[in-house]
């Protein structure tokens, strides 16, 4: 009966062919739950069959770019040093030349491999520095000796997939203007297991200035990195980091291939066994966003979180603007397990006492139904009160807030909701402030203190919020729950844009009067080419829906899919997500 009354709720919601969808992923859900990373490498392994695909594939291209892999070399282990060099040599891709430069290394087997090597394929090309000095020195040796119209970046202990430079070629071809390419990753260890996959979001630049995300496989256009001048030794550890901060001021072309197409070493001596085996790749790490702040226009410092390579930027903010807190209410009344709590009140105290940021004004919008004791409690001078007779349409209140509003900035936000975080404002405001920015979220928590928002993806038309239901302190898939991440949409519970972005999009679509309308608001923003930004270290309480009841209303969810349909069919999958992680669990779980 419980079922039953799911399914009428699902059909009532979303129309018969919304029911379907979630009958059949319901049943996908349950034939295929969360598989082993063991269980997909051999689901997507490539047959030989398909390999010769590949080279037949090859042989239609019109344009076949060369591709120099910079590989610096120090005393590293005979056998990996030969898996490395293994790993170019069996490309299925053949237009590549490997430039190693060994940094003067004092293990004799160095020299005898690398030689050997390079005898037996003319496409290895080597240098043996007579002085030690660092990989970034290395790395610029070997970047003199490049032929190609790509660079690719190799540690002399990884190894590349079979396709790696397949797969970057190909992309090329349908995207020639491509200057910037960065694909999925996971880890090897000694044995070739391979576990611990990283599954990338597509460019998402508040992620990378949070930690270096895209690192491998990177491949980039040789003429940009030669015009940045290449390495730079005073960042050695994060040297890439460094890199790829300057590339991008330089392009908007930044492709990501959703594959697997390398595989970093798991030894002692590697970054990857944690911050105890190189503590200075960190320092180095943080000392590359800061001086990208010295270069950027929104100037300011670097954080430490309490994850290791995890970083949080921090912007100055330009003057101290006036920030338009809209807030629709009716006042509404709820019990908690002390006291009787008037959820507007409450929100409004909230912001009053804890905030630290003080210039702002707020903009109540009722339908006439806030008790006159309220009013009087809420009155202020910096307070104004929007009234508005129709049936409740959170969509048409906001926009008749949006009318009132002196403010640069909006704020717009929910009567049931309970400010946490004293500089909440101010962190919002830093993001917001940017011209490419704009909705900008936060973490909404249950009272509880169990996670309601820090994201919304849209997975086969159904907007998700990322993580629900988790512990707050959960730090969600590689940290993303832990520093600031670019999402294709956030909720209008807590969402700061400025006013004439807002403006520029139409305002929110009163045809959404009750949900969607911030979904719908963002897939604007971002079809106009801005992206959107949680926060999750800015918390809320969030009593959710208690001032407008659950539930999606009739024809709600077909409304958003039929205005939404083309240009989500257009991203194919959300941006911020990943084609290889699972679109029935939105918690980054593997398909």
């Amino acid at each position: 009966m419980q079922k039953f009354s799911k399914l009428k709720q699902v059909h009532s919601e979303r129309g018969t062919q919304g029911l379907i969808r979630f009958i059949k992923n319901s049943i996908r859900s349950k034939l295929k739950n969360s598989i082993s990373y063991q269980e997909w490498i051999a689901n997507n392994r490539l047959s030989k069959l398909e390999i010769v695909h590949c080279k037949q594939e090859i042989l239609q291209w019109q344009f076949k770019p060369k591709f120099s892999i910079i590989m610096p070399v120090y005393n590293v282990e005979a056998q990996w040093l030969e898996t490395a060099i293994e790993s170019v040599i069996n490309q299925i891709y053949p237009n590549w030349e490997l430039c190693i430069a060994d940094d003067a290394s004092p293990s004799p087997h160095i020299k005898e491999i690398l030689t050997r090597f390079s005898q037996l394929d003319k496409r290895i090309k080597v240098i043996f520095r007579a002085e030690n000095a660092n990989i970034s020195t290395a790395s610029n040796s070997a970047l003199e000796i490049v032929t190609g119209d790509y660079i690719a970046l190799l540690d002399h202990d990884d190894e590349l997939a079979i396709n790696a430079l397949f797969e970057n070629a190909k992309l090329i071809n349908q995207h020639p203007e491509a200057d910037f390419i960065y694909s999925d990753e996971d880890k090897i260890d000694i044995k070739g297991k391979r576990s611990d996959p990283f599954f990338k979001p597509d460019w998402s630049p508040e992620y990378f200035h949070s930690c270096m995300y895209t690192c491998h496989l990177g491949v980039y256009r040789t003429s940009i990195i030669k015009e940045i001048g290449g390495f730079r030794s005073e960042y050695d550890g994060s040297q890439d980091y460094d890199l790829v901060l300057r590339v991008v001021e330089k392009t908007k072309h930044i492709y990501h291939i959703s594959k697997i197409l390398y595989h970093w070493r798991i030894i002692p001596a590697s970054v990857t066994s944690g911050e105890e085996a190189k503590p200075w790749a960190y320092i180095a790490a943080q000392k590359a966003l800061e001086n990208m702040l010295s270069r950027s226009c929104y100037p300011g410092h670097v954080e430490k979180t309490a994850r290791a390579g995890f970083w949080r930027v921090r912007r100055n903010i330009q003057e101290q603007p006036l920030i338009s807190i809209i807030i629709p209410s009716a006042a509404k009344t709820i019990n908690t397990p002390d006291r009787n709590l008037c959820l507007l009140e409450n929100c409004i105290h909230s912001i009053k006492k804890i905030s630290s940021y003080h210039n702002f004004e707020i903009i109540i919008v009722d339908g006439y139904d806030i008790p006159e004791n309220i009013l009087k409690n809420i009155t202020s001078e910096n307070i104004n009160l929007v009234r508005c007779g129709n049936n409740f349409n959170f969509s048409e209140r906001i926009n008749l807030g949006v009318k009132k509003a002196r403010g640069e900035y909006l704020l717009l936000l929910n009567d049931d909701t309970e400010v946490i975080t004293p500089n909440w404002l101010e962190l919002m405001l830093e993001l917001s402030q940017q011209q490419e920015i704009a909705a900008v979220g936060v973490k909404l928590l249950f009272p509880n203190g169990k996670i309601q928002h820090t994201g919304v993806a849209i997975l086969n038309g159904n907007p998700c919020h990322i993580f629900h239901g988790y512990e707050k302190e959960h730090p969600g898939y590689f940290c993303s729950n832990i520093v600031n991440r670019n999402y294709l949409a956030v909720t209008a519970a807590c969402l700061m844009i400025r006013k004439h972005i807002f403006e520029e999009l139409g305002g929110m679509d009163e045809d959404f009067p009750l949900n969607y309308n911030d979904v719908d608001l963002c897939l604007k923003a971002h079809q106009a080419g801005y992206r959107n930004v949680v926060i999750p270290s800015v918390e809320l309480i969030h009593y959710e829906s208690v001032s407008r009841g659950e539930g999606l209303k009739p024809g709600e969810w077909e409304k958003l899919n039929n205005k939404w349909k083309h240009y989500l069919n257009g991203l194919t999958i959300d941006p911020y997500y990943n084609p290889n992680l699972s679109i029935n669990n939105p918690n980054f779980e593997l398909n």
